[in-house]
């Protein structure tokens, strides 16, 4: 069963419309240095909960029902020239977005030349899907407090 801690947040542009993103919380914070301060991004409206991928959560659905978001889950093999070796890159996109930025996404990894310059270092990709499972917030009465 793949389970992932995931974020989801809005990612957008100063006067642009936000954009939903999914981050693993295990690189959540540096994602979120990176967009802000090298992208000059504003992050907003984090929220915590799970991605689990489809055939798992068919097999075992969580005993509570909860609002399902289906985001695709794109496993990249490249070649990193910078560093000569082979690099994984792992992403999360909403379903209903990704055919549209396909194309984008892949096209930051070309394929390159070899070393040997015999033949060409093509990327391979997989993709799975799953589904970011909306946090469960108990009901909590409200309280009135004295002033």
């Amino acid at each position: 069963m793949t389970k992932i801690k995931m974020v989801k947040c809005m990612l957008r542009s100063p006067g642009e419309a936000p954009a939903v993103r999914y981050v693993p919380l295990r690189e959540f914070q540096l994602w979120r240095y990176y967009m802000t301060h090298a992208h000059e991004k504003i992050v907003e409206g984090q929220e915590i909960s799970i991605w689990i991928d489809a055939r798992s959560y068919s097999e075992q659905p969580p005993v509570q029902a909860r609002p399902l978001e289906s985001v695709l889950r794109v496993d990249l093999q490249y070649w990193d020239r910078l560093l000569h070796t082979a690099a994984v890159v792992q992403r999360y996109f909403p379903l209903e977005e990704y055919d549209a930025i396909r194309d984008v996404f892949l096209g930051h990894y070309p394929d390159v030349p070899s070393p040997d310059g015999r033949r060409v270092m093509r990327k391979r990709f997989s993709e799975t899907r799953g589904y970011y499972i909306q946090p469960w917030l108990p009901d909590v009465p409200e309280v009135e407090h004295e002033v």
